[in-house]
């Protein structure tokens, strides 16, 4: 019998095409970490019937990560705790000016907290009852430098590289590493720190795209720390050709039980038309690629039972699907379907 998840807590990552957004839920109560789609989270806050978001992350100043932010804020439907962002003295797009002024504009209404700094020592700020959030990247001082070439006592930090990095657990299991955009400058900051960044789920840095480092490299390293059992492409189909072939073929490679997936169809995995047949697995949740069938994962959901973090769609049945549709599915290694081992505390 298929094991039942528990409703109250979860993490949803929600297909939003190039972009990331993944809702943090416990009970009525959740946290967001960007925004790409005002649209489909709004979907999915109604739908899940959540009003009140305690905390919006938005982990840099990228449009895929922040664009939803701009019309999901001043929608009178929620109710909005704390938003927190980190300046960028690089980034000059209108955007990015025009959600500081929203959020200057709502704070000094009273209608949500607007904060200009987030780093490692603010996850006890984030956390719900049963959602732990650990801020892993940036650190106070990172914040104190800021983005920018390397100094005599600071190192190279750029925009990507500062993106906000959260570890999450729910009910105490290590259930998501979301990294934003980070780059190599930034994972090499976050191991020379020592800390635990081992995650059931990796949301993978960049949608899967350049790192500013040899991306085998990368990649290797980066799951090496993180040991996930399931590695997801927050991707759009027709944008960038993500996640890069040689991306998943090291992490197929290296790492030849764990899952991998993408929440749209790659184009490096089947070109031209997408495939008509029918895809039974995904979930009854808003997702970007329901909209000329792109989806391959689609949103996908995290959660718990029997003390096992559990993840949707299953594997099984998105891999049988791959199989009789995908020409060149790149997540296939060697035909054998992972069985993800359990995720003790």
């Amino acid at each position: 019998m298929p094991r039942t998840a528990k409703v109250a807590t979860e993490a949803v990552i929600l297909d939003v095409g190039h972009g990331n957004c993944a809702v943090l839920r416990d009970g009525s109560k959740c946290v967001i970490v960007d925004a790409k789609s005002d649209k489909l989270l709004y979907q999915e806050l109604m739908a899940s019937g959540v009003r009140r978001i305690e905390h919006l992350v938005l982990s840099h100043a990228d449009s895929d990560h922040i664009a939803g932010a701009l019309r999901l804020l001043p929608n009178e439907d929620f109710e909005v705790g704390t938003v927190w962002v980190n300046s960028d003295s690089q980034k000059d797009s209108q955007q990015w000016h025009e959600l500081l002024t929203l959020l200057t504009a709502l704070h000094q209404a009273g209608r949500l907290k607007a904060r200009l700094a987030i780093c490692d020592l603010d996850g006890w700020d984030l956390s719900l009852e049963n959602v732990s959030i650990d801020v892993i990247h940036p650190t106070f001082t990172d914040i104190g430098h800021g983005t920018g070439k390397r100094g005599r006592v600071r190192p190279e930090i750029t925009t990507n590289g500062m993106s906000v990095v959260l570890r999450v657990l729910l009910e105490g299991l290590p259930a998501l590493l979301l990294p934003g955009d980070l780059d190599s400058n930034g994972l090499d900051q976050i191991l020379s720190r020592d800390k635990e960044v081992s995650a059931h789920v990796l949301v993978y840095p960049h949608h899967g795209g350049h790192s500013g480092g040899p991306e085998e490299s990368f990649a290797k390293i980066l799951c090496d720390a993180v040991s996930p059992d399931v590695v997801l492409f927050s991707m759009g189909r027709g944008v960038f050709r993500n996640p890069l072939p040689e991306v998943v073929e090291e992490i197929t490679r290296s790492f030849p039980d764990a899952r991998v997936a993408c929440t749209q169809l790659s184009e490096n995995c089947h070109a031209g038309t997408v495939p008509e047949g029918e895809r039974g697995y995904l979930l009854n949740r808003p997702a970007a690629g329901n909209k000329g069938n792109r989806s391959c994962a689609g949103t996908v959901r995290v959660a718990v039972a029997d003390n096992q973090l559990v993840v949707e769609p299953a594997s099984l049945d998105h891999k049988r699907w791959i199989r009789q549709h995908v020409s060149a599915a790149m997540c296939e290694s060697g035909g054998n379907l992972p069985v993800p081992r359990p995720r003790n505390p």
